[in-house]
């Protein structure tokens, strides 16, 4: 039997009943692919429908409108992206916690590049952040505070805040540099994942008396 095409799969789902959290779950998922193929200015609630083979209506029962569908997917990325962060959490050396910390977060925006457009670029942020986003966010930075703290605990509280934004603004201005294509270095140019580990470990000398 040849393989249906996604149309056909389309037509075989649509009216089918699915209880009210699966829906939702695969509502989700559909939108997390179509921004991760995508990116989120493709996404539309009438075209998530289409990729799972509902009625047009049928994501409004589950999401008020395609914001709401935009600030799932992004609480979803941020709280994957901590929860691989947390992963390093086990090492004894704060500067290596917090190196890890630091390498994740380049490495997530680098595989997950249009994903990372919609929580850190989209209009989910640029007119102030969602309070959905608010709340992820500060889960990160209290993350990367305590861990701050334990590295360069002689410094003020005055001085501590000043380099711990000044490494902050180093790594995520190469994560969105990067993701612009827009770093330039002399040739032969470093290989992305030996300057992006080069670029952390100069960010954190900052934190170094």
């Amino acid at each position: 039997m040849g393989t249906m095409s996604t149309k056909q799969l389309a037509r075989e789902k649509r009216g089918r009943p699915s209880h009210r959290e699966d829906l939702r779950q695969e509502l989700l998922e559909a939108a997390k692919a179509v921004i991760a193929r995508e990116g989120y200015e493709a996404l539309s609630m009438r075209k998530l429908a289409e990729e799972i083979g509902v009625s047009s209506a049928a994501p409004y029962h589950h999401f008020a409108d395609r914001r709401a569908l935009l600030l799932a997917v992004a609480v979803d990325g941020y709280r994957t992206m901590f929860a691989q962060a947390f992963a390093g959490a086990t090492r004894s050396d704060p500067h290596e916690r917090l190196r890890f910390l630091l390498l994740n977060f380049l490495r997530f925006s680098t595989e997950n590049r249009r994903t990372f457009g919609l929580m850190y670029e989209s209009e989910l942020v640029r007119e102030g952040l969602a309070p959905e986003i608010q709340a992820e966010q500060d889960l990160g930075f209290r993350q990367m505070h305590t861990l701050v703290q334990e590295v360069c605990p002689e410094l003020s509280d005055h001085e501590r805040g000043i380099r711990m934004a000044t490494m902050w603004c180093a790594v995520f201005g190469f994560a969105l540099q990067s993701n612009r294509a827009m770093i330039r270095a002399p040739q032969p140019e470093p290989e992305p994942q030996v300057l992006a580990e080069a670029v952390v470990t100069q960010a954190m000398r900052l934190l170094e008396s």
